[in-house]
């Protein structure tokens, strides 16, 4: 009755070490990303440049496709405007990956700004937000305010500090794969 229940476990646990391998790849690339950030950033950068190329493709496609029909020269302009900044930022990733930074700077700051402004007009967790809002504003200030190689070292380490927490736990996960085997 149970039969296919329990079908896929031992499947999993036998799979421990595939989950180990990967978890081991992502913390190397964590700490390679960590201690290396302009060659985090140009990857960053590149896989930026190559999404929005790809963005803009499909967009094109959908424009020229019955399926928006109402939109069509709307969407073929942000494919367009797509392609054109995917190509600026193959041109340049370094920069591209600046702009990430600088876009989640914009963000953190209107945010905090945004957390500030609910903080000081309601009653509702007043301390939280108003805390949480200081520090997204000064964490997007910095952001927007710093030069490039802040934007470059931020990326990296958001990359790396992801990859790093990931595969940590991904190792820890095949340990614990691997123990279900032993009973």
């Amino acid at each position: 009755m149970n039969g296919g229940q329990f079908s896929s476990a031992p499947a999993a646990v036998k799979g421990w070490g595939w989950a180990l391998a990967y978890g081991l790849f992502l913390i190397l690339s964590g700490i390679v990303a960590l201690l290396n950030p302009a060659i985090t950033g140009f990857v960053a950068g590149v896989v930026l440049g190559v999404m929005l190329i790809i963005y803009g493709l499909l967009a094109i496609v959908a424009g020229l496709s019955g399926l928006a029909v109402r939109s069509r020269a709307l969407e073929i302009l942000l494919g367009v405007t797509g392609i054109v900044a995917g190509i600026f930022i193959l041109f340049d990733p370094l920069q591209g990956a600046a702009s990430l930074a600088w876009a989640m700077g914009l963000w953190l700051l209107l945010s905090g700004l945004f957390q500030i402004v609910y903080g000081l007009r309601g009653g509702h967790d007043r301390g939280w937000r108003l805390a949480l809002g200081g520090v997204d504003v000064v964490l997007g200030g910095y952001l927007l305010f710093s030069g490039p190689s802040v934007g470059v070292a931020f990326v990296a380490a958001l990359v790396g500090f992801s990859f790093l927490f990931r595969g940590v736990f991904l190792t820890m996960l095949a340990f614990a794969l691997r123990g279900g085997t032993k009973s």
